[in-house]
């Protein structure tokens, strides 16, 4: 014989559940550097102010695709200060979209990083917000470096949420060099970006 669970039970497990799923945080992007070519298609770089493909740059610093010893998969992207230079170096991802809501938008990043040479204060992750028009509005967190990057030969999971401005349409990742020393080089792999729910009251 079956035993019947009473209605009310039902109603509330449907509930429950439903409140689950409208709870869960939507994934904005994702970054593993898997099955994409040497060239890191889409993602850019710039020294200072001027910009081109990631891979345009020979030097001051360089950006490729490594595969030893990546966090998982077979590829992480590598990023090598080869000379001293005075200005931010930056490799960032292509924009992000972010769909209009009510209320505030939280975004989280979460990435695995390692890095040899920087010191302390010498790299850090930082999200850029863009308007419709593709305008800069500001920094997410409203701060140079949202993440610091740790002097770490072992990979080293980093993660911050920041909210999002309300004119924001999308975002960009990027990891910037600050120091001057040279060489050095830092290593990023399995990148998230999530929007996340908010908290209800």
């Amino acid at each position: 014989m079956k035993h019947l669970l009473p209605l009310s039970v039902l109603i509330l497990a449907g509930f429950s559940g439903s409140l689950r799923a409208a709870d869960a945080p939507t994934l904005l992007a994702e970054y593993d550097f898997e099955k994409i070519p040497a060239y890191v298609p889409n993602w850019g770089a710039g020294l200072g102010s001027t910009y081109k493909p990631a891979t345009g740059w020979k030097t001051p610093f360089k950006v490729s695709l490594d595969q030893e010893n990546p966090h998982s998969g077979d590829n992480s992207l590598r990023f090598d200060l080869l000379e001293p230079s005075d200005k931010e170096k930056i490799v960032h991802s292509p924009a992000i979209k972010v769909e209009p809501a009510d209320g505030e938008r939280k975004v989280r990043v979460r990435l695995f990083i390692r890095s040899t040479g920087f010191g302390e204060k010498g790299a850090g992750i930082r999200i850029l917000e863009r308007d419709e028009a593709g305008a800069s509005i500001r920094l997410l967190g409203g701060e140079k470096t949202l993440i610091p990057v740790p002097d770490s030969p072992d990979w080293v999971e980093l993660d911050a949420e920041g909210v999002l401005h309300s004119r924001t349409a999308s975002i960009s990742f990027m990891v910037v060099a600050y120091t001057q020393e040279a060489p050095a080089t830092l290593w990023v792999d399995d990148v998230s970006i999530e929007l996340v729910p908010p908290v209800a009251p």
